[in-house]
């Protein structure tokens, strides 16, 4: 099933509606679009419009619309899977339906289930801005412009008992059992009478990634209860395997990051400040459905749930969710304010914007929510956090991970480095491991010295990836080969691990670098790396050795698919700037954008295959 829909999305995308249309009719350009008269009713001024971007159609008529397989319909008389077959015989795809009765008509329903709440959702909306009501002055008092509803197709489901289901059955020829099959209509337990299930309630049409709708949250007005309101499961909508803002946030997803909230306001109040990579939940928990649907279109999630209790309990389940999918999870700090919609009205798109970059990882909110929760002045508490703290880095199956985090929590209890790590390890570790190294030894002990020093030079998880990856390099001679091999000099990205690369590829030597020996680097750069040890890391397997190698090239692609990102943003900006009429310029730089495109998708590729 799932196959098949792909099958008939490829189809739309081959099938430019613009040319398809222009095969029945006379179209003519209108900016970056098209206009026509409409083929459906008599006119004299064109109405029907045709958009290249959304790849769909629209008279301003008559009201008829759809994508490139509603025009085949409508034109040439068909049901949807005849047109489906039309289309994929112009586009050079072969199908073969060879399906039964049950599936044929799953496919039907879905569409015809699609096109209902298309109409229920165009009702909503017209309710909402046609007259004055208690919807639409919610709406704004939240601070939503009409831009924005507009975009989010927003509506207003007025207190009446049947007022979408007459509509949809007197003007658009639907059923009672059909309406009850969408969950747009409710039926009485006691006697044989149905109502709309929603009522006096603001409207979100809730849309699948492709950008169908497929059901609607509702919120009330009123003290009725539930405040939020969401369809029930239906043939094409279920709450635990969607998300709502999907559609709009995989098509801004540059480096592959998304901000995952609780609530539709939230999430719109974001996109209206100029963020439009978020995504939310449907009333319920994450759930690992949801997870995987985002793994396909990110690596990285950004947590932006409120700040209170409850906030703070899904954003620990969260966290273990999306690490289970393969996702890397952070915590957004959003300081004094109680949820994302608050925080960015009071310090702006720059704030929030700031606030992402300076995430929490999940394992730093996990160690500090848990120390909430101790009175680390009580020797007691201090050992009881330590203990439960070490369980949480256990979950960690990197070395430069856990040895940051070790460094971290011996700071907050003040123990010493080696305590933790033997809690970690067992008594597996112990203190003979820095006798089987004079260089490990000489920075060991110096570590010992002063047992609450702070990596205060180290800030970011890819500075610490880099010097770690050097240091084994200096102090590794038997591992120096496979990693010279495995990594280029560009991908590391600070200049002093360049520079001790060269050093270390023109000077071939099986002995172990001294950093005190090394000439033009920076004091900062050799006081990281004498501050990193790697007696928590078994320097003899060389898939450890690997992962940071690994974790170092993962760096160098973000950083430079971030760089790309920002050119092209700075490219799309410059057009804009230039007149129609300088159209060498434009296309020099639209080739440029594509370049750039092109080289982004590569990398990302690459980055996913790490």
């Amino acid at each position: 099933m799932n196959d098949m829909k792909e099958i008939i999305e490829e189809i739309k995308a081959r099938c430019d509606i613009a040319s398809v249309i222009g095969d029945y009719i006379k179209i003519q350009p209108s900016g970056q679009n098209y206009k026509a008269l409409c083929p459906f009713h008599v006119e004299k001024t064109p109405s029907f419009h045709i958009s290249t971007s959304k790849q769909v159609y629209k008279c301003f008529g008559c009201g008829e619309g759809g994508d490139v397989i509603n025009f085949v319909m409508k034109m040439e008389n068909l049901d949807f899977m005849d047109a489906v077959r039309m289309l994929a015989n112009r586009c050079g795809i072969d199908i073969n339906f060879n399906i039964d009765e049950e599936a044929k008509r799953k496919i039907e329903l879905t569409k015809k289930y699609q096109d209902i709440h298309t109409q229920a959702a165009r009702f909503y909306f017209s309710n909402l801005v046609k007259t004055k009501n208690r919807g639409y002055d919610y709406l704004r008092n939240r601070g939503l412009d009409d831009k924005t509803i507009k975009k989010f197709g927003l509506g207003f489901a007025k207190d009446s008992w049947s007022d979408l289901m007459d509509y949809l059955i007197e003007k658009k020829g639907y059923s009672k059992e059909e309406l009850l099959e969408c969950g747009l209509i409710s039926k009485s337990t006691k006697v044989d009478k149905y109502y709309d299930k929603f009522r006096n309630r603001v409207m979100f049409p809730i849309f699948d990634y492709r950008g169908n709708v497929i059901g609607f949250g509702g919120r009330v007005l009123d003290d009725s209860l539930p405040k939020y309101l969401n369809s029930p499961d239906t043939l094409i909508f279920n709450k635990r395997h969607n998300l709502y803002g999907l559609n709009f946030a995989r098509k801004n997803l540059s480096n592959r990051t998304v901000i995952l909230v609780e609530g539709y306001m939230d999430l719109i109040s974001l996109y209206q400040y100029g963020i439009p990579i978020a995504v939310a939940t449907l009333g319920t928990a994450l759930t690992s459905q949801q997870a995987h649907l985002i793994k396909r279109y990110a690596d990285n999630v950004v947590i932006s749930y409120d700040s209170d209790g409850p906030g703070v309990k899904a954003s620990l389940r969260a966290i273990d969710i999306l690490t289970e999918a393969g996702l890397s999870a952070k915590v957004l700090n959003l300081k004094d304010a109680k949820d994302p919609d608050e925080y960015v009205r009071k310090y702006g798109t720059s704030g929030y914007k700031k606030a992402i970059l300076d995430a929490v990882p999940r394992i730093k909110f996990k160690i500090d929510n848990l120390k909430s929760s101790f009175d680390l002045s009580k020797d007691d508490d201090n050992i009881k956090f330590a203990k439960e703290a070490v369980n949480i880095i256990k979950q960690l199956k990197s070395p430069v991970e856990i040895d940051y985090y070790i460094k971290y929590l011996s700071g907050l209890v003040q123990l010493n480095e080696d305590a933790v790590k033997r809690e970690i390890y067992g008594k597996t570790y112990g203190f003979e491991k820095k006798s089987s190294n004079n260089f490990n030894n000489r920075f060991n002990k110096k570590e010992e010295k002063n047992n609450i020093e702070k990596m205060d030079v180290i800030q970011h998880g890819e500075e610490l990836t880099e010097i770690t990856l050097i240091k084994m390099l200096m102090s590794i001679p038997a591992a120096r080969e496979k990693i010279l091999l495995k990594i280029d000099e560009k991908e590391f990205l600070m200049e002093d691990s360049k520079k001790i690369l060269n050093y270390i590829s023109k000077n071939d030597t099986n002995e172990v670098i001294n950093p005190d020996d090394l000439n033009e680097i920076n004091d900062k750069y050799i006081d990281s790396l004498k501050k990193i040890s790697l007696a928590s890391i078994d320097t003899k397997n060389l898939k450890e050795i690997e992962e940071t190698v690994k974790s170092v090239r993962r760096n160098y692609l973000k950083k430079t698919i971030d760089k790309l990102s920002i050119k092209q943003e700075e490219l799309n900006n410059k057009r804009k700037t230039l007149n129609d009429s300088d159209k060498e310029s434009t296309k020099e730089i639209d080739i440029e954008i594509m370049n750039l495109a092109l080289q982004s998708v590569e990398l990302n590729k690459r980055l996913r295959n790490l």
